[in-house]
C-alpha cells in the first residue's frame, strides 16, 4: 500500500471516530429506562431537620398510597432521601450521586434556591426529571431546560403578588428588608418593581446579611426618620422572627407583610406574641371543599395524628405529579415524563390546581394570605 493511499485511509478513520456519537447521559438513561422493570427509583434531597423534614411525611404518605394500590405501571415506586443540610456544596455531591445512578428517573427537593440552580443543571445534564416544591427563584425556569419543575410559587410571583395585596389594602408608602441573599433579594426587587408600577412610593430599602441578629440600628433609624405606611419583609428563619420581635419591642407598630421565608410554625414560636398581624402568603389553603385536599387532609391526620402543614402537602403532591405524568406517558423514561408534565392542565392536588408552563413553572398558580392571630395561622378571605 502506497503513502498515499494509507495517509487518505486513515484521514477517513479519524473522521469517523471525531464524528461518531460521544456517549449521551440522556440518551443512555432513557434507553435503560425504557427496558427496566422492579422499582420506579426517585430521589429526594432536603434538609430534613427539624420543621423543614415535614416534606418527607408528604412523600412518605404519597409513596405508601400509591404503593397500596398496586403502584405506578404495575410498579411500585421507590425513594433514595439523602439529606443536603441546606449546603450548597453537599447538594452538588448529592445531585452528582443521584446522576450517577442509572436507575434513577426523577428527583424531587433542595428548597434553597442557591443548591438548586446548580443541581438543575447536573439533572438536566443527565437526564433526570428534577422537580423542586420548595426553591423560589424565577431563575430556575428561566435557564432553558426540558426537565425541571418547580411546584411552588417563584420569588417574582410572591413579590407581584403581595405588592397588589399592600396597594388593595390602601398603603402607600411602604418600605422593604430583605434578606442578602438572591432569591430574597429578587423577590424584593420584583415587590418594588410592581409597587412602583401600582404607584405606590418606597421610601427606604434595607438588607441584612443571614445570621443577623441585631436590627436595632434599622429599626430606630425607621422609627425617628421615616414615615410608612407598611414593611414588606423578604427574609427567612430564623432571622425574620428576630426582626419581627425585636422591631415590636422598639415600638415599631407599622404592618408587616412578609414572604414565604415566615410561612413555618417555628416563626410563631420564636417572634411569640410580636409576630401578631403578620401577614404572609398561603400557598396551602386549607379548603375542606376540595375534594383533592380532603382526601390528602384525611390520610395525612389518620397516619400521623397532627394536622398537616404546607411543606406536607408539598412533598404529597410532588410524588403524585410525578406518578400520573408517569401514567400518562405509560412511560419511565424521563423525558417523556417531563413531556407528560408540561402537558398537564388543571391538576388537583393538596395544594391547588396545577398547570405548567413551557418553563415548567406555574405562574398562575394562585397565592392566598393569611395572618398570625392568636398565636397561630389564620387564613385571610
Amino acid at each position: 500500500m502506497n503513502f498515499w493511499r494509507l495517509f487518505f485511509l486513515c484521514a477517513w478513520a479519524l473522521s469517523l471516530a471525531a464524528c461518531a456519537p460521544a456517549d449521551d447521559p440522556r440518551q443512555a438513561r432513557a434507553l435503560h429506562a425504557q427496558s427496566a422493570t422492579g422499582d420506579i427509583v426517585m430521589g429526594a434531597a432536603w434538609a430534613w431537620d427539624g420543621a423543614k423534614g415535614q416534606l418527607w411525611h408528604g412523600i412518605e404518605l404519597a409513596v405508601d398510597e400509591i404503593n397500596a394500590s398496586g403502584g405506578v405501571l404495575n410498579r411500585k415506586i421507590r425513594i433514595i432521601k439523602e439529606d443536603d443540610e441546606s449546603s450548597l456544596a453537599k447538594g452538588r455531591k448529592i445531585a452528582q450521586q443521584f446522576a450517577e445512578n442509572p436507575d434513577m428517573v426523577a428527583v424531587i427537593g433542595h428548597q434553597n434556591s442557591y443548591v438548586a440552580l446548580p443541581a438543575a443543571a447536573t439533572y438536566q445534564a443527565a437526564g433526570l426529571v428534577y422537580l423542586t416544591p420548595g426553591a423560589s427563584s424565577y431563575q430556575l425556569n428561566d435557564q432553558g431546560y426540558d426537565l425541571v419543575f418547580r411546584t411552588a410559587p417563584s420569588n417574582r410571583s410572591i413579590g407581584i403578588q403581595m405588592a397588589s395585596y399592600m396597594a388593595q389594602k390602601g398603603y402607600r408608602r411602604l418600605a422593604i428588608l430583605y434578606v442578602k441573599a438572591k432569591a430574597s433579594q429578587d423577590m424584593a426587587n420584583y415587590f418594588e418593581q410592581h409597587a412602583k408600577d401600582l404607584g405606590l412610593t418606597v421610601v427606604d430599602r434595607r438588607s441584612f446579611p443571614k445570621g443577623a441578629q441585631d436590627f436595632s440600628s434599622t429599626i430606630q433609624n425607621w422609627n425617628d426618620l421615616y414615615h410608612f405606611d407598611a414593611l414588606f419583609l423578604a427574609g427567612s428563619m430564623p432571622e425574620g422572627a428576630a426582626f419581627v420581635a425585636q422591631a415590636r419591642k422598639m415600638g415599631f407598630t407599622v404592618p408587616i407583610v412578609s414572604g414565604d421565608g415566615l410561612d413555618t410554625a417555628q416563626f410563631i414560636s420564636s417572634a411569640g406574641t410580636a409576630a401578631e398581624g403578620v401577614v404572609l402568603p398561603e400557598t396551602f389553603v386549607h379548603d375542606p371543599s376540595r375534594p383533592a385536599y380532603s382526601r390528602f387532609h384525611a390520610l395525612f391526620t389518620q397516619k400521623y395524628n397532627m394536622p398537616p402543614r404546607t411543606n406536607h402537602a408539598r412533598g404529597y403532591d410532588a410524588v403524585h405529579l410525578i406518578a400520573q405524568a408517569i401514567r400518562q406517558a405509560n412511560s419511565t423514561q424521563p423525558e417523556q415524563i417531563a413531556k407528560a408534565l408540561h402537558a398537564t392542565r388543571g391538576w388537583q392536588g393538596a395544594t391547588g390546581e396545577f398547570t405548567f408552563d413551557d418553563k415548567g413553572d406555574i405562574p398562575d398558580k394562585p397565592i392566598g394570605l393569611k395572618v398570625v392571630r392568636n398565636g397561630q395561622f389564620e387564613t385571610l378571605k
